[in-house]
């Protein structure tokens, strides 16, 4: 079998690395796979053809760079794929339009459920008639396609991601040694892209009101949001226990240190940071949104908070911090679940089954 995974950029972030995961986890499954992005040529572009695996970039230089879909042509053209496994939006359309010209059947995939932009709506359901499969990665995101998109339940396939691997924990002295970073401290740790639907600006007022007692949040990652971020911080009274420590390996020694997790996003996927910090264990507290609702298990492995007021997540962190007992019963439950649920052979046979329908239904299995 040869696939393409076509994606929009293989910039460091959630859904690219994921995209990385599932090439290394098929090409361990003696699948030839070749991974491209519209988008120029990214730092996971770099790691998969270090660790060699063929990847491709059709370098359009925004969303309107119409030229980028001849591009993409001559790369499918030359790698002529049983089937495209597209992921976002961009990369989704872009996979639809050249797989129905070359008779090439397409798996599109949807990473989050996105409210901002009504066009994206829109493109999706003019042109999600043409693939022959959809994955998500959770029964919200699967629910909103079903809905937005106008695809038959059927043709939507429920994949959870798969933790490949799984975060490595440290001792939390260890951990906290290494950081520089005292054991009486609270400490509340983000991890991901930096980006305004993350609402970070709700970590920054969360700190601002948790000056009361010994605290520190440790932001990990990069993004276009950083700039507005530090001008926020630089006007901030939590300036000070607020640190942007930039694109970090050791997320497992980071959430090692951590005592709880919080993640106030405006919409999301499944996102890879939070099944990271269920499998270390971390208490969550977290934006009450859809996906997020699918992990919480009715609030036994995360705890909710809804809207969008600093001072209500300031509250549910004060819970955790001050209540041992939930804090230990969240963790537990988090890891119980991660562990259960995100095996990466589950996700990999899951995925190749769908392949395999796929190409047995296009006369090509």
């Amino acid at each position: 079998m040869r696939v393409i995974l076509l994606v929009t950029d293989l910039e460091r972030g959630g859904t690219p690395l994921r995209i990385a995961r599932l090439a290394r986890a098929l090409h361990a499954a003696d699948v030839e796979v070749h991974t491209g992005c519209l988008a120029p040529r990214g730092p996971v572009s770099d790691e998969l053809d270090a660790a060699g695996l063929p990847t491709f970039a059709c370098d359009a230089e925004d969303a309107r760079d119409f030229l980028a879909l001849k591009r993409l042509s001559q790369h499918v053209r030359r790698i002529r794929p049983d089937l495209i496994h597209a992921t976002l939006l961009h990369a989704n359309v872009a996979a639809r339009l050249v797989g129905v010209v070359q008779r090439i059947p397409v798996i599109a995939s949807t990473a989050t459920i996105e409210l901002e932009r009504s066009w994206h709506r829109a493109l999706e359901r003019a042109t999600a008639g043409i693939e022959r499969a959809h994955l998500v990665s959770s029964p919200a995101v699967a629910e909103h396609v079903v809905r937005v998109f106008g695809l038959s339940r059927r043709r939507v396939h429920v994949i959870p991601p798969a933790l490949d691997p799984f975060p490595q924990r440290v001792q939390r002295a260890s951990a906290r040694s290494a950081l520089g970073i005292p054991d009486h401290e609270f400490v509340v740790a983000w991890v991901g892209r930096l980006d305004p639907v993350k609402r970070l600006d709700l970590l920054v007022r969360c700190a601002e009101m948790m000056t009361d007692a010994p605290a520190r949040f440790l932001v990990a990652g990069d993004g276009p949001d950083r700039t507005r971020i530090e001008q926020m911080l630089r006007l901030s009274n939590a300036a000070r226990i607020v640190h942007l420590l930039g694109w970090r390996a050791d997320v497992g020694g980071l959430l090692s240190a951590a005592d709880a997790f919080l993640f106030p996003s405006l919409t999301e996927g499944m996102p890879n940071a939070v099944v990271e910090a269920m499998a270390c264990g971390l208490p969550i507290v977290a934006s009450d949104i859809p996906v997020l609702r699918d992990l919480s298990g009715d609030g036994e492995r995360l705890l909710l908070v809804p809207g969008d007021r600093a001072q209500d997540y300031a509250a549910a962190l004060r819970r955790v911090r001050d209540d041992e007992a939930l804090r230990t019963a969240l963790g537990a439950q988090a890891e119980a679940w991660a562990r259960a649920n995100l095996s990466p052979q589950q996700s990999l046979a899951a995925t190749l089954h769908v392949y395999r329908r796929v190409l047995a239904a296009s006369g090509c299995g």
